[in-house]
C-alpha cells in the first residue's frame, strides 16, 4: 500500500507550505517556477515593490486571463535596481491578504534579452495556486486584486525565482482560492459517519455506535461543487482530515499543519481509498470517505502513524483547487 503523501512543493514565501502549488502544467524550462532555492543572492522582498520606469516599459497585450497567453514585449536589457511592478490591467475583484490563496496564472522572461523562459497557466495549462503574503512572489501578491494584471522585473530571487539574473513577470491573478469546501450542503446517511464543520471550515467527525469496516470503500459528496471535476493523475489542492473508523481517533490532518495542501491523485502517491473518493469529483465539493482496510494500509500502516494494522479509515476532504 502507498502512504498518503504529499506532492514535494516549492515555497515562495520562507514559510511552511508558503507556496500550495497545484501543478499548472506549465510550459519551458521548470526553473521558471517560483521558489525559495534561488541561487542568486538577492533578499526576496517582502513588500510591494513600486512602479517605476523599468516596469512601465513592458508592453502587455491580450485580456486577462484569457485562453491565449499575452502578447509581451519589453527592450532587451531591460533591468532595475530593485524589483519594480506596474498593474497594467487593474482587477474589480476583492483585494487579496496575506495568508489568502489565489490561482496565478505567469510568464517569465529573461530581461537581458526577453527570452521566454516558462509559463503556467494562459494557454499552457491551469493557473497555479500561491499562498499570499511573507515574502518573494507572495509579497506582491498581497498588493493585488482578483482581476489584476501585473508585470514585473527585478532580480529573480528578490522575486522568488530560481532562474538567476533579472527577470520580467507578467501575472495575471485569476481567482481567490477559498481554504474550506463552499458546495452546496448535502443529506447526510446517518449510517454513515457524520460531519459538522466548525465556523473554520475545520470538520468534526462523530463515528456512529458500532461501526464497522464496509465491504467496499464508501464514499459520499457532502457538500456538492460545481468546479472543475479531479482526474486521475491530477494534482489538487485539498483540506483534508483522517480519523480511524474503530475510535475517531485523528491520525493527520491538514488543518492542524495550519494550510491547505497539494496531493497528486493516483494510486502511485496515495493510498487506493483516497483516489477511488477523489476521482471524479468537482473543486467546491466536500467529500466524506470510509476505506476498507485493504484500500487504506491494511497490515502495514506506516510507520508512527499512529493507525493500528487492518484499520479502516475515515478522510472528509475539501477539493479546493485543480492543477
Amino acid at each position: 500500500m502507498k502512504r498518503l503523501r504529499l506532492l514535494p512543493i516549492a515555497i515562495v514565501p520562507a514559510v511552511v507550505l508558503g507556496l500550495a502549488a497545484c501543478s499548472g502544467n506549465g510550459s519551458g524550462d521548470a526553473s521558471a517556477s517560483p521558489s525559495a532555492s534561488s541561487s542568486a543572492t538577492a533578499t526576496p522582498i517582502s513588500s510591494c515593490p513600486e512602479s517605476g520606469s523599468a516596469s512601465k516599459r513592458i508592453e502587455v497585450t491580450g485580456a486577462v486571463a484569457g485562453s491565449e497567453a499575452p502578447k509581451v514585449t519589453f527592450d532587451k536589457g531591460l533591468s532595475a535596481e530593485t524589483p519594480q511592478a506596474t498593474t497594467v490591467v487593474q482587477g474589480s475583484g476583492k483585494a487579496l491578504k496575506s495568508g489568502e490563496f489565489a490561482q496565478v496564472s505567469y510568464a517569465v522572461y529573461k530581461a537581458s534579452d526577453a527570452s521566454k523562459l516558462g509559463a503556467v497557466g494562459f494557454d499552457q495549462g491551469n493557473p497555479q495556486v500561491l499562498s499570499v503574503g511573507g515574502t518573494g512572489f507572495g509579497a506582491l501578491l498581497a498588493c493585488t486584486k482578483v482581476g489584476d494584471r501585473v508585470a514585473v522585473v527585478g532580480e529573480s530571487s528578490a522575486l522568488g525565482f530560481n532562474t538567476g539574473g533579472e527577470i520580467v513577470v507578467v501575472a495575471d491573478v485569476v481567482a481567490q482560492t477559498p481554504t474550506k469546501a463552499t458546495g452546496t450542503p448535502q443529506t447526510q446517511d446517518p449510517s454513515l459517519p457524520t460531519v459538522e464543520d466548525k465556523a473554520s471550515g475545520e470538520p468534526e467527525i462523530t463515528i456512529p455506535s458500532g461501526a464497522t469496516a464496509p465491504s467496499k470503500t464508501e464514499v459520499e459528496v457532502l457538500k456538492q461543487g460545481d468546479g472543475a471535476t479531479i482526474e486521475n493523475g491530477d494534482t489538487a489542492l485539498v483540506q483534508y482530515k483522517g480519523v480511524t473508523l474503530a475510535d475517531g481517533k485523528e491520525f493527520d490532518s491538514s488543518w492542524s499543519k495550519g494550510a491547505p495542501t497539494t496531493f497528486t491523485v493516483s494510486e502511485g502517491s496515495l493510498i487506493k481509498g483516497f483516489v477511488t473518493g477523489l476521482v471524479g469529483q468537482k473543486v467546491g465539493s466536500q467529500v466524506l470517505i470510509v476505506t476498507t482496510p485493504e484500500d487504506a494500509y491494511g497490515s502495514n500502516p506506516p510507520e508512527g502513524s499512529g493507525i493500528p494494522k487492518d484499520a479502516s479509515l475515515v478522510f472528509v476532504v475539501d477539493v479546493l483547487a485543480k492543477g
